[in-house]
């Protein structure tokens, strides 16, 4: 395999429109961090020379890209929310840390009570939701379901984010996650399995710029084999519950091979349907089987990582389904990406 080139450019945006560039000091090399787990996923932070133009920091926005053997791939947009300015004998240099567009819907809180009416389809709650929150690119799996009732349950002062998670939560859904492009994606919840593999890590493939070195880490003992979630308001006529219980043979954190019963409830106020209910549990049983085992590599910078992807991961013996629970990299020529991933099926003998 031959030596990449590799470089990185650092656009400011204006009204969404390439303004001018940065330059990253030669000390402050940007980092870009993924975190599945965070309501705002992707954050970028580092240290800049001046830009050669007038910036609004608190309305333009950042959009990095990484140009290997001359193809540009981007690498997401990002809001400053930190901006410190510093200054020495020899250099200026500003300090920022920046957020994905999620931010501006996180900082968008409501002013009086959010009502959505009864029927209500929930994509369009939620598109309706972002675009108040200023985010009017969005990328949506469409969906059938709607609002059984009227709903006006969010307090004066919630964030847009806050309910647009929360309404996504309720029909089966990932939290809102920004891709490269910085746009706002509404994807159904996917399972870890072959068929949604989107990128694989091997120590047999030479472009998977593997490095030598593994870590694991493993901590089951408490792990619950049943799940019930329970969902009651007031202006339900009568609550539903629902249940999952983990009784296979294969998993060594099963009732049956424990020898007792683990139990995690977990209250919600509102969900779709009582399938949408049954279905949430399921998904806390499916992912109990994966949540055991932490594993980290490091490989050389690899373009095209979203949030939370399917992953193969060979190296030596091991061969394992994961999913990306965080990344990051380090952007600088030579610089290397973290990946922590959850190993699918670990409690399964």
């Amino acid at each position: 395999m031959s030596v990449r080139t590799i470089d990185f450019r650092y656009h400011v945006l204006k009204d969404g429109a390439d303004y001018c560039l940065l330059r990253p000091t030669e000390d402050g090399w940007p980092t870009l961090r993924m975190d599945n787990n965070a309501d705002i996923r992707m954050s970028l932070r580092g240290k800049f020379f001046p830009p050669e133009k007038p910036v609004n920091w608190l309305a333009d926005q950042i959009r990095p890209e990484m140009i290997i053997d001359g193809a540009v791939y981007r690498l997401g947009v990002y809001l400053p929310a930190t901006v410190n300015q510093r200054e020495t004998e020899t250099e200026q240099m500003i300090e920022l840390e920046t957020y994905d567009r999620s931010w501006l819907a996180r900082d968008s809180r409501i002013e009086s009570r959010q009502y959505f009416a009864a029927g209500t389809n929930y994509i369009e709650a939620v598109s309706s939701l972002l675009a108040a929150s200023g985010i009017g690119t969005i990328s949506a799996v469409s969906s059938t379901l709607t609002l059984p009732e009227a709903r006006e349950s969010w307090e004066i002062g919630t964030s847009r984010l806050d309910i647009i998670n929360d309404l996504l939560q309720e029909i089966g859904y990932r939290k809102v996650w920004m891709d490269a492009e910085g746009t706002a994606r509404l994807e159904p919840y996917e399972t870890i399995s072959a068929e949604n593999i989107r990128h694989s890590i091997s120590d047999r493939d030479v472009r998977s710029l593997l490095l030598p070195g593994m870590g694991r880490q493993t901590d089951v003992y408490s792990a619950p084999n049943v799940f019930v979630a329970i969902c009651s308001n007031p202006d339900k006529d009568e609550g539903m519950i629902a249940t999952a219980e983990n009784h296979s043979g294969q998993s060594p954190l099963s009732i049956q091979r424990r020898g007792r019963r683990i139990v995690e409830v977990t209250r919600i106020d509102n969900i779709a349907s009582q399938e949408e209910l049954q279905a949430f549990v399921d998904r806390q049983l499916s992912d109990s089987l994966i949540s055991g085992e932490t594993i980290q590599v490091t490989t050389g910078l690899l373009p095209g990582f979203d949030s939370g992807e399917v992953t193969s991961l060979q190296y030596g013996e091991l061969f394992a389904i994961c999913r990306e629970k965080a990344w990051s990299m380090s952007l600088k020529p030579g610089g290397d990406m973290k990946h922590t991933l959850e190993r699918e099926v670990l409690n399964v003998d």
